[in-house]
């Protein structure tokens, strides 16, 4: 009967080692990303991607950059990729807030910083 626990035991060590195994050997599982992310997708030409960039991302380099990656997305380059998204984008500038990979919530358009920052404040609430 002392034998039925140590099998237990050893197969238990068997199995967390075979998942610290496979996450050693696959790279994307050994290095996770950021829980929350915002990605910010925008095209060279959009005047309004341009607008985001000098009246928004400074302030928000200032204030939130530290707790909350930013990471920008050439439309043109990225083509119709949207993993992790809802739904496509079609409007630019588009401001996702992602979290483990999958969209939370996103802002369509540009709206000025004062109206960008109180709704990103009210897209993390709803993240919690």
């Amino acid at each position: 009967m002392r034998s039925l626990p140590y099998f237990f035991a050893l197969l238990l060590s068997l199995a967390a080692g075979v998942a610290t195994g496979r996450a050693a050997l696959d790279p994307a599982a050994a290095v996770p990303g950021p829980a929350l992310e915002l990605l910010v997708y925008e095209h060279r030409d959009c005047v309004y991607c341009q607008l985001f960039r000098r009246d928004v991302l400074p302030r928000y380099q200032q204030a939130l950059a530290a707790e909350l990656p930013i990471r920008f997305i050439d439309i043109a380059e990225a083509g119709n990729e949207t993993r992790g998204l809802r739904r496509k984008v079609d409007t630019l500038p588009t401001v996702v807030l992602m979290l483990g990979g999958r969209e939370i919530d996103r802002i369509v358009g540009y709206w000025g910083p004062d109206n960008f920052f109180k709704l990103l404040a009210h897209m993390r609430a709803r993240a919690g």
